[in-house]
């Protein structure tokens, strides 16, 4: 085996780390990734992971749901332990992502490389990507990725942003024996093993176009669409009254910015106390053009790419895996829960429902990001 995954679904720190454990060998592992749910005692689980774990470096961060090759999962941990014969991991944390700078970014990538470089498995540059998990709830992704991507010298770069359950309160990443807020963790991971760092939407085209003209930035809160209230705009857009928007009518009805032709989603966090602003999840600003999209089927993107990866690589090992939380809403939504388990076991996606997801120093929403692991080797 390259990797194992663990997964417990009892909300018991001390059961759900001896039953993670159980399951992992930890003999052949130096590294243990996680996802939890935010209804752990999160003081009590990292008392639990130090004591179950001490030889390991356990990296990990709070979710909006998990999944382990077999559906969707709720309350539960979920653990990758990857095989040292196969993989060798550096990790590091950024402890602030409101002071990260350019400067820091390239400090990050030259301790990554010195500490990984008398390690290396396989060519560290041809045969390396990065795995970031960052404070889901910090609105500091942007910022923290497009200065971070500056410094990562083209090594693709995948990821996700902590949840917390849809309670948008408080998200946390793991590092050194600890939970923390406003911070990201970034891993190097080299590998022999065939791969490939991808991202997938199910965007169709645009239907109509609204323009920002009044928003704060810094507090990714929009306050005119069109001159207009904005939560007015938009439940006027859909037929809905502003009340009844919630979680599930933003999954299914996203606005987005076109970037090269492409369309990226800035998802709707919620209707504000004031029923006349909306929060998002990514960046916005006066002046953005965010255009009300068709959707198509939500499993066919991702079934069809890795296929593709397939096709080119080989059977996949594992995919690691960043999952909109909307995208879960929206399978539910449309009782598409049987055939998105099935893409779950044919490629083996292990990973997590994030506030958010990384693909090259782009923070995006709905969409899935990962990295398909093949069981082949390059020669």
């Amino acid at each position: 085996m390259i990797s194992t995954t663990a997964i417990s679904h009892s909300i018991d720190p001390h059961i759900a780390c001896v039953e993670i454990k159980a399951q992992l060998d930890l003999t052949k592992m130096s590294t243990i990734i996680f996802y939890c749910s935010s209804a752990y005692d999160l003081d009590a689980l990292a008392l639990n992971i130090n004591q179950h774990f001490p030889d390991h470096e356990c990296v990990g961060c709070t979710t909006a749901g998990e999944f382990a090759g077999n559906g969707y999962e709720t309350n539960s941990m979920v653990a990758l332990g990857y095989h040292d014969s196969n993989f060798v991991i550096q990790t590091t944390l950024v402890e602030n992502l409101k002071s990260f700078t350019v400067i820091d970014a390239q400090n990050v990538m030259n301790t990554l490389k010195e500490s990984i470089s008398s390690k290396v498995l396989a060519p560290l540059e041809r045969q390396s990507f990065l795995f970031s998990l960052v404070d889901g709830l910090a609105s500091k992704e942007e910022d923290f990725l497009i200065t971070f991507d500056s410094c990562t010298q083209g090594l693709p770069h995948f990821g996700g942003s902590a949840g917390d359950d849809l309670n948008l309160n408080k998200t946390y990443v793991f590092y050194d024996g600890k939970f923390r807020s406003s911070a990201a963790i970034i891993m190097l991971i080299n590998t022999p093993q065939k791969f490939s760092v991808f991202s997938v939407n199910h965007v169709k085209d645009s239907i109509s176009k609204l323009v920002v003209t009044d928003a704060d930035p810094n507090t990714r809160q929009v306050f005119e669409i069109n001159g207009e209230p904005a939560a007015s705009v938009y439940s006027n857009m859909l037929g809905v009254p502003i009340d009844a928007l919630e979680h599930e009518v933003f999954s299914l009805h996203p606005l987005a910015v076109k970037i090269g032709g492409e369309y990226y989603i800035r998802s709707i966090q919620r209707v504000n106390k004031d029923f006349y602003s909306l929060s998002f999840y990514c960046a916005v600003d006066i002046g953005i053009v965010l255009n009300e999209v068709e959707l198509i089927d939500i499993n066919h993107p991702l079934a069809t790419k890795l296929a593709r990866i397939h096709n080119s690589l080989g059977k996949a090992h594992i995919v690691m895996g960043c999952d909109c939380f909307l995208r879960r809403l929206e399978v539910r939504s449309k009782s598409l829960n049987d055939e998105t388990r099935e893409i779950q076991q044919a490629f083996n996606l292990v990973g997590f429902n994030a506030y958010g997801e990384h693909i090259n120093g782009l923070h995006l929403n709905q969409t899935f990001t990962g990295v398909y692991i093949s069981e082949d080797r390059y020669e």
